[in-house]
């Protein structure tokens, strides 16, 4: 039998829990009245919060960015416009036998850099015969791979690994120390594309924002015009003998190029444009191909585009059988060596609008766009980097 003492501790143990259900029972009739029967739901899990708030905000972050890479990364490997296929470029054709259109001459020469010339009055045969001469004279064995040495440079500058031949006749000096005397209907070619190319000079000068005043007449220019016979024997439209051909164009810098555009050419010419790209340039026979160059940009205050080097015919001279290869003659208005090339700014004597200097050269004081250089230095650098990648008038800019 239990003794008293445990019976009273036995009772308290039971009172005090009785009291405290009764308090239990009380808080929860008082919070939740008769729900107080029904357990309460479990605790809130991470599956039925919101992907916002399970993230933490570095998280979220680190995802944007990853997003963004993934959606900006398919834009690095767009092919650029250089790696294109050209396609054939129209530029307007002007004619000697029209008044002249000066907006119609200001468009070739702002957004081409070449253009046709036509009713030129060179005739066609005298042309083929041209043609006929160079082809003897690359063919001949009594001249050098490359006379090129009246260009004013020396003997250690020249690459003569070349395999194509180069032949260049200034048709300023006067005797036969090129042989040059024996091939008449050559020496009248580039007496007849010479004219053509000083008028040329002459309307780039007369038209507003051309080069405001003749060069040869207003200034202190004085012309040289020289004959430039070459062949290459990649005469293909193929990416990447088309890469090397023009790659391996040499030049001379110059003021305007012209070639007489055969009526046998079925290919297009191939050149480099302005900003390094290719260009097709679909020919239309019996006119003149005229290209502005280096020298031209330069005169116009960046106003003229320009073609780097010359354009390559890819069409074979007559039936292509005698191994000659492509043979490009190009007749070159240049400048003496010795010249310092500058831009042609206006004078007040000259007729032009004194408000022609390219918009935004604000912070230039006279407007210019290029420093004045050496015209032997320049020429130096062109014909020696094989149409770099990069423009070589772009050391001059301002």
């Amino acid at each position: 039998m239990p003794s008293s003492s445990t019976i009273t501790t036995t009772a308290s143990a039971s009172a005090s829990s009785s009291s405290s259900s009764s308090v239990g029972d009380d808080h929860h009739h008082h919070s939740f009245g008769d729900a107080a029967i029904i357990p309460s739901p479990p605790p809130p899990t991470p599956s039925n919060q919101s992907l916002a708030n399970s993230l933490p905000a570095d998280a979220d972050d680190a995802l944007s960015r990853l997003l963004h890479q993934l959606l900006a990364t398919p834009t690095l490997s767009r092919p650029s416009p250089r790696r294109r296929s050209p396609h054939p470029a129209s530029p307007p054709v002007i004619s000697f036998d029209q008044p002249l259109r000066s907006d119609l001459l200001l468009s070739a020469a702002s957004d081409f850099g070449f253009f046709h010339l036509a009713a030129h009055g060179v005739p066609s045969d005298l042309a083929n015969s041209a043609v006929a001469d160079s082809r003897s004279l690359l063919q001949s064995q009594w001249l050098p791979v490359n006379n090129l040495l009246s260009l004013g440079f020396n003997l250690d500058d020249f690459d003569y690994g070349d395999q194509d031949r180069i032949l260049m006749l200034d048709t300023s000096e006067s005797g036969d120390a090129d042989g040059f005397a024996s091939f008449p209907a050559l020496q009248e070619f580039s007496k007849r594309l010479e004219k053509v190319g000083l008028r040329v000079v002459q309307m780039l000068s007369s038209i507003e924002k051309g080069f405001c005043g003749n060069p040869f007449e207003k200034r202190n220019y004085k012309p040289r015009c020289l004959l430039w016979i070459s062949s290459h024997h990649n005469c293909t439209n193929t990416t990447g003998k088309l890469a090397s051909q023009m790659g391996n164009c040499k030049c001379y810098p110059y003021v305007v190029g012209l070639q007489y555009e055969m009526d046998w050419w079925r290919q297009p010419c191939y050149a480099i444009g302005d900003s390094g790209e290719r260009i097709c340039i679909a020919p239309i026979a019996d006119s003149i191909l005229v290209t502005l160059g280096d020298i031209a940009q330069v005169w116009s205050n960046r106003r003229f585009k320009k073609v780097r080097s010359r354009p390559q015919p890819s069409s074979l001279p007559f039936d292509g059988r005698d191994g000659s290869g492509c043979i490009s003659v190009t007749v070159l208005v240049t400048v003496p060596l010795d010249s310092v090339i500058s831009p042609l700014m206006p004078l007040s004597v000259d007729g032009c609008d004194a408000d022609i200097g390219d918009e935004g050269d604000d912070n230039d004081d006279d407007g210019k766009r290029f420093q004045a250089f050496c015209l032997e230095e320049y020429a130096w650098r062109v014909y020696h980097d094989h149409l770099p990648l990069k423009d070589p008038l772009l050391r001059y800019w301002i």
